[in-house]
């Protein structure tokens, strides 16, 4: 058998499903349940136990992992609100990688056990990715809302470590956190970690908009040398996937790629912030509702005369209809906080490149 590169099986995989229009990436929130309450969070108006109890049972959340392998889904993202919450966690966590997926995990680390931990030591997952947005107690608790998190948390990075588990830690930027930013890439370069960070922030599900408050001034984005830290993943994909036609309205993951998104409930749908219409899969099978939903999204252009439609640096900006939509309620309104960025971006690229 000829071996290749993760990477290159990960590009085939992709690039074959994409074609064949089946689903090779499920993201399921297992829960909306967090130990945080943060500031920025855009599912926090879930993290309640009137919604918390509705949520999927354990045979319920086999049950759609079962027709997520059935549709061919290799790589499966638990997340949430914090999926550790959970108190059934290792039951379904051991149920997804005895089928055979490619499992990441997404946590802040606030509920991070022993026992978690020596559980992933045998059966690893692919990452953990976890988000540290301070590295002093009085910042980090003034964002998460929770007294006494910091500390858990540091012990839950210190459990992860132990295990020599594999973990990237992401940032997410705001007025709250920014001027201890050096800070927080000290500690990361200390503990031989990158700087993931994001400056995106978004309305809540619910439509509140307190988190784009919290968005840090453009200009100050832009001072200095900061903008080598202006990486963000989605927007990187989103212009990987971009087509030549401006007028494309998802230029992202929803529009052209081939994953699948599900909320606690078990209700399937493609863009994580534009959640109606939605599939229910103790109903139907996902196979099913990627194909009902997926033409929504993909090749779908502009139907109104948006300024983002012929916008000459749309290619530098982060808005995308999923964000306007939690913002505005319109899919192609555009954002003034991110028409500030872009034409920011665009001026700090060197004309070479803009025209090329």
């Amino acid at each position: 058998m000829k071996n290749i590169s993760y990477k290159t099986f990960s590009w085939r995989t992709h690039q074959k499903n994409w074609r064949m229009q089946h689903i090779n990436v499920c993201q399921f929130e297992m829960t909306f349940g967090c130990g945080l309450h943060c500031r920025h969070c855009y599912t926090d108006c879930y993290n309640i136990p009137g919604f918390l109890t509705k949520e999927l049972n354990t045979r319920e959340v086999k049950f759609v992992l079962d027709k997520a392998y059935r549709a061919g889904a290799i790589w499966l993202c638990l997340t949430g609100g914090d999926p550790l919450t959970r108190k059934d966690f290792l039951d379904i966590y051991a149920y997804a990688k005895d089928k055979g997926f490619i499992v990441t995990i997404f946590t802040n680390a606030y509920s991070m056990t022993a026992e978690i931990a020596a559980y992933f030591q045998k059966k690893p997952p692919f990452v953990i990715e976890m988000t540290l947005n301070a590295v002093n107690q009085a910042t980090y608790e003034k964002i998460s809302r929770t007294k006494g998190s910091f500390e858990k948390v540091m012990n839950g990075i210190e459990l992860i470590q132990s295990k020599n588990l594999p973990l990237k830690i992401k940032t997410q930027v705001t007025k709250d956190n920014w001027e201890e930013v050096p800070d927080i890439i000290g500690f990361l370069k200390k503990n031989n970690m990158p700087f993931r960070p994001s400056y995106d922030l978004f309305a809540r599900l619910n439509g509140d908009t307190a988190p784009c408050d919290l968005r840090v001034p453009p200009d100050k984005l832009f001072k200095g040398d900061s903008t080598e830290h202006l990486c963000d993943d989605c927007q990187s994909e989103a212009l990987e996937t971009n087509s030549t036609r401006n007028d494309y309205l998802f230029r992202c993951a929803a529009g052209g790629g081939d994953g699948i998104n599900i909320d606690p409930y078990g209700n399937a749908f493609l863009c994580n912030l534009i959640r109606k219409p939605a599939v229910n899969l103790l109903e139907s099978d996902i196979a099913e509702a990627f194909n009902k939903l997926l033409p929504l999204a993909r090749g779908r252009v502009f139907t109104t005369d948006s300024k983002c439609r012929s916008c000459d640096v749309r290619d530098y900006c982060r808005l995308c209809p999923g964000r306007a939509f939690v913002e505005t309620g319109d899919m192609e309104a555009p954002v003034e906080y991110y028409c500030q960025l872009a034409d920011l971006a665009a001026c700090r690229e060197p004309a070479a490149n803009r025209n090329s």
